[in-house]
């Protein structure tokens, strides 16, 4: 889904040049203080502010912070950035020291200054692209609500990764008519929490209550790594009380490009064992019993259901 706000790189440049003039005035003012002073030093920062300009786009942009889509910008893109701008301060240092050696700046000139614009920098550069991604992410609400009305309430089992990626896409994505209302978990320390605005509500026992508490018309099993005794109770609760239910799929099944993350599937007989199923070779078991008396014991279950789905089986015992 393309995100409803759009903000072209080009325009993240001209807000970098703005704030590295907004860093390096700033810098002196907090080092030199606003005053008569300051204004002695008005023509080394202008020489700064001539270098900063110069070299830090340049460093930004081989460091690719203007070929980034900071709409999807995470906590990986912060340590990016700190470390364009801990270089481009850096590179800004020693153009202040070689114009200092060639007596193009004096030498009384304040070198603090260039770590608070370095703290400045970290600040303006990140809070910019900041910006960018909490506008995408208003506007992406904004479309939720809007595509949400009438979508069916979903609760889902596992606060896990797993489950924060469930709701993630169900909140990105308003097509697939689906509003997380609540999470269950057995994990005490996320009792209470929330995890993209959803509360985690109570634990797997309490799927039931949760489900009625908040009227949910669907549940979502998240737990890739489950085992087959825990999908089982919640596929039995669900049954109990009539309520749809689908699982998400595994990791194996993302990678081999199966299952898209965006689409959920009912839940089959491998999820319940959590283990491949054995695959029996017809041919050698027909010739093995084939003429022989057959006595089953029990008929409940999948063997009282396979041969009632085969009527015709019964003609070969």
């Amino acid at each position: 889904m393309k995100p409803a706000f759009q903000f072209r790189n080009r325009l993240i440049l001209f807000g970098d040049l703005l704030l590295i003039a907004t860093s390096v005035l700033a810098s002196f003012a907090l080092r030199i203080d606003l005053g008569p002073r300051f204004l002695d030093f008005v023509p080394q920062a202008l020489v700064m502010l001539g270098i900063a300009i110069f070299v830090k786009p340049v460093v930004y942009y081989l460091f690719g912070l203007y070929r980034r889509y900071w709409v999807y910008a995470s906590t990986r893109e912060l340590l990016l950035i700190a470390t364009a701008t801990a270089t481009a301060s850096v590179v800004v240092f020693l153009f202040v020291m070689l114009a200092i050696a060639s007596r193009f700046l004096p030498a009384e000139f304040p070198r603090t200054v260039v770590p608070i614009d370095w703290l400045l920098s970290v600040l303006s550069v990140g809070g910019l692209r900041l910006t960018v991604r909490l506008l995408a992410e208003s506007g992406q609400m904004s479309q939720k609500s809007d595509g949400l009305d009438g979508g069916r309430r979903v609760v889902i089992v596992g606060a896990g990764d797993a489950g924060a990626l469930a709701v993630r896409e169900m909140q990105r994505n308003p097509q697939l008519h689906l509003l997380p209302v609540a999470f269950v978990d057995d994990d005490p320390e996320k009792q209470g929490k929330e995890i993209h605005g959803v509360p985690v509500d109570g634990s797997l026992k309490d799927l039931a209550a949760v489900v009625n508490r908040h009227t949910a018309q669907e549940v979502v099993i998240s737990i890739p790594t489950a085992p087959g005794h825990v999908v089982r109770l919640v596929t039995d609760i669900c049954r109990i009380h009539q309520i749809p239910f689908k699982t998400m799929p595994g990791i194996y099944e993302l990678i081999g490009g199966k299952v898209s993350v965006n689409r959920l599937r009912e839940v089959d007989i491998t999820d319940l064992l959590r283990r491949e199923p054995v695959k029996i070779k017809d041919e050698l078991v027909g010739e093995s019993i084939t003429g022989k008396r057959i006595l089953i014991t029990g008929a409940g279950g999948s063997i009282g259901i396979e041969l009632g789905l085969n009527p015709d089986v019964w003609g070969e015992f």
